[in-house]
Order: C-alpha cells, then sequence, then structure tokens
C-alpha cells in the first residue's frame, strides 16, 4: 500500500533547504541515493510506465493514485472458505461414507458435523477477519489524487488522534471471550449427539442452559464492543487532503540499502511531498509509493507528469487485471487456448482461490469502498471546471521541456544531468562561446 506520513515527519536525510529541492539534483550517503524529480517537474525522457499498477482510477479531470495488491488480499480471505467445504467434504462426509451404515442401518453423523462446527468457528472466522483486514486497509491507505485542470496534487494525510483503549479488553481478554463463545457454540450443537442416550427431556433442559448462556455471553461483550468501538471512533485520527500546486511538489526517487546480519536488502521509493513551509526539513503531507528501482521510478513518475501535462490521453490506464470483465475474458480465452486437462486444474484453482467472487470484492473495493470515506471538500474540489477556467503552465517550464527536450534527442541523461540550474547554466555558456567563435571568424 501507499505509505502516508504525517506532517510532523523529518527528512533529515535529504536536502536540507528548501531550495536544494531542485530536478536533477542527486544525493548519495553511506545506505542510501537520492534523485529529485521536482519542483519544477521537468521531463526526464523515460517512457511513461504504469509499472506497479498504481494507477487505480483516470477521469478526464483528476488521477488516482493507490496501491496494494487487493486481488490477491481477497482471494487469500476467500481461501478459507474453501479449505472449510474441503475439510467437511473429505475429512467429515468422506470418513462418514467409508466407515458406512451401522448394524441398524445408520449413519454416523458425527464426524461431519463435528467438521462443519469446526469450520463454521475457526475457518469461518478467520476468512472473515481477513475479509474484514482487507477493507480497513483499503479505508486506511486513501488515494493521492492530482487534477489536471487545477494544476494541483492532494495528499492526504491523518490528523494527530488521541489513544483510545478500552478498559479491560486485552489480547487475552479478546482470546478468552471467543473460547467461551465458540465452545457455548459447539456444546448448543453438540448436544443432541453428545446426550444421545439420556431422556430427550434432559437433553432439551440442558440446550435450554447452554442458549441462555450464549445470549448472555453475546449480549455482555456486543453490548461491550458496540459502545467501546463508538468512543474509539470519536478519538480516531480524521483524514485531511491537503491541496498544493503541481509545479512546487517535492518528488524524489530514493533508494535504500538496508544492511543486517545475513542480511542485505535494496528498497526504492518513489515519495511524494508537500514541504512544511514553517520547517524545510519536514513535510506537510507525502506519500511513498514502491517502485522497486529507480528506472521504474522514472517510469511512474511520467505517468503522472504526462497526465498533468498532457492530458489524459498521454497517461496508461488503469490496468483491468482486477476487474471481473476481465476476469471472465482470461477465463474464455483459456478455454480456447487449453487443452482439457490443464483447462480443468485451472478451473480447480480459480474455485480454491473463489477468484470469480475475489474479483467482484476487489472491483467493489476500488470503485466504492476506497471512495466512500474521502472527505466532501475533496469532491468538491475534484469537480471538473470550464474549460476556460483551466489552470495553465507557466512559461519557464514549458520552454525549460522544449530545451530538454532536444537535449534528450542528442543523447542526454536525466540520471546524469545534474541540477538543472547547472545545466542550464553550462548550456548558456556553451551557446555564448559558440557566438563568440563566430564573431572572432568574422
Amino acid at each position: 500500500m501507499t505509505n502516508l506520513h504525517n506532517g510532523n515527519d523529518t527528512l533529515s536525510s535529504h536536502p536540507s533547504a528548501e531550495s536544494n529541492w531542485e530536478a536533477g539534483v542527486r544525493r548519495t550517503t553511506k545506505d542510501r541515493r537520492l534523485l529529485v524529480l521536482s519542483p519544477e517537474p521537468v521531463m526526464t525522457g523515460a517512457r511513461a510506465v504504469d509499472v506497479n499498477a498504481w494507477i487505480r482510477r483516470k477521469t478526464d479531470g483528476w488521477l488516482d493514485l493507490q496501491g496494494g495488491n487487493l486481488l490477491f488480499g481477497a482471494e487469500f480471505a476467500l481461501m478459507f472458505l474453501s479449505l472449510g467445504v474441503l475439510s467437511t467434504g473429505i475429512l467429515g462426509f468422506g470418513l462418514m461414507f467409508a466407515l458406512g451404515p451401522d448394524s441398524l442401518d445408520h449413519w454416523d453423523w458425527e464426524s461431519p458435523l463435528i467438521m462443519l462446527i469446526g469450520n463454521l468457528l475457526i475457518s469461518l472466522p478467520w476468512g472473515l477477519y481477513m475479509h474484514f483486514l482487507g477493507n480497513k486497509a483499503v479505508k486506511e491507505t486513501p488515494p493521492v489524487r492530482f487534477n489536471v485542470q487545477r494544476r494541483q496534487v492532494a495528499i492526504p494525510r491523518w490528523t494527530e488522534g488521541k489513544e483510545f483503549k478500552l478498559p479491560f479488553w486485552t489480547d487475552n481478554a479478546a482470546g478468552i471471550a471467543y473460547i467461551v463463545i465458540a465452545f457455548t457454540i459447539a456444546a448448543v450443537l453438540y448436544t443432541p449427539i453428545g446426550l444421545e442416550n439420556n431422556p430427550v427431556e434432559y437433553v432439551q433442559r440442558v440446550r435450554n442452559y447452554l442458549l441462555a448462556a450464549l445470549v448472555i455471553e453475546v449480549l455482555v461483550v456486543g453490548t461491550y464492543l458496540f459502545f467501546g468501538l463508538r468512543l474509539k471512533k470519536k478519538h480516531d485520527p480524521r483524514l485531511v487532503y491537503e491541496i498544493y500546486p503541481w509545479e512546487k511538489l517535492v518528488a524524489y526517487i530514493e533508494t535504500r540499502h538496508d544492511i543486517g546480519p545475513g542480511l542485505m536488502a535494496t528498497h526504492t521509493v518513489l515519495t511524494l511531498a508537500i514541504p512544511n513551509q514553517d520547517d524545510p526539513e519536514s513535510a506537510l503531507a507525502a506519500a511513498s509509493i514502491n517502485v522497486g528501482h529507480e528506472t521504474a521510478g522514472l517510469a511512474q513518475w511520467e505517468c503522472i507528469r504526462q497526465f498533468m501535462e498532457n492530458g489524459p490521453e498521454a497517461c496508461p490506464d488503469p490496468k483491468e487485471d482486477e476487474t471481473l470483465a476481465h476476469y471472465k475474458a482470461k477465463c474464455r480465452q483459456a478455454r480456447k487456448e487449453m487443452s482439457l486437462l490443464p483447462w480443468l486444474s485451472k478451473k480447480v484453482g480459480d474455485w480454491f482461490f473463489q477468484r470469480y467472487l475475489a474479483h467482484i470484492i476487489t472491483e467493489r473495493r476500488i470503485k466504492t469502498l476506497a471512495l466512500r470515506n474521502l472527505p466532501e471538500e475533496l469532491k468538491a474540489w475534484s469537480a471538473p471546471l470550464p474549460k476556460e477556467h483551466w489552470a495553465k503552465p507557466t512559461e519557464a517550464l514549458q520552454n525549460l521541456n522544449q530545451q530538454l527536450a532536444r537535449a534528450y534527442e542528442r543523447g542526454l541523461k536525466y540520471t546524469q544531468m545534474g541540477p538543472v540550474s547547472e545545466w542550464q547554466a553550462g548550456r548558456e555558456e556553451k551557446q555564448q562561446q559558440k557566438r563568440g567563435k563566430g564573431r572572432f571568424r568574422a
């Protein structure tokens, strides 16, 4: 997911003065390497490619960046449903049919019932937990939005909230409550089988006691959590969006080397930041996007820059891998291209991960859930403007991009160019030298 940072985040490893944030600046330290892309979002000469599928939504007016493999999360949660069905069918009914009926021609339903109860109390809750955890992750990683008509960027951040803990509610207490309720449910369901040799009135009486205990447990725990979570919600951080001019946005690619005992890893992120006017070494709001490599970071940045400078047509469309229509099309194509056995294997895998349902859930998360809790101010800011009110790029940026386009055609590389101001100064000096030589020859 996109990592969001609050306004107190320091940028101590990066340029220490606002003037040092300049396109082309490169900083190298012991464990990291940094390449500045903006302010002055100049063209880099890279191809615009949405390498890691960060483009989620695109309209004529705005573009959303939001990361995370939502499809995998949905498939992982639904996998527990398949495991429950398989365990009940194979271990439960399989064992029942393997043993066969008894001497009175009665089937032993105990094993399927036990497996069913176990899945209802274990597999299903875990699947639901992973599902709601995925929903929570989508809500807590709101998109970064770029408005091409206003030439502005909206970066989300969370306001500081007060830490609130439910009294008497710890991980141990939650585990005990779950075990007690699960045990009571199992006892209610298993009572007719476990006490089948006892009188019917006795079995019913025991079951009524267990049902009463279950109702009391659910009411006590449910009421406590209902009021506790409502109180906690009032103390939770609030989502706000910081609006900032596109041409003043700070953007850079950072490659960090993490070295530990027997471990060396490299992480590369594209960071978009709104500088804090009171403290240039900190960001008012920032978002970091995992890109994997500096080249991929340049390609991802060009997607954004092309959208803001040349419109939606110049930017790649959101990938359709997570849509239901794309999944259906892939299935039809696979049926045409695959032989019977590989196609059956694919269908088994699709069923195990419940991919049809997973695509429905993912599409809902992208189109509905991720946008549901966005502030009303952002929705108003995203409304289309009359064309005569569209913001225009500065003349200085246009001229600079024209110069860079010609330089890239001659073989100049953005990664080797250095700061834009120094590159311009060197270019002007060479032009003056050429003009001087011409006058000397004359």
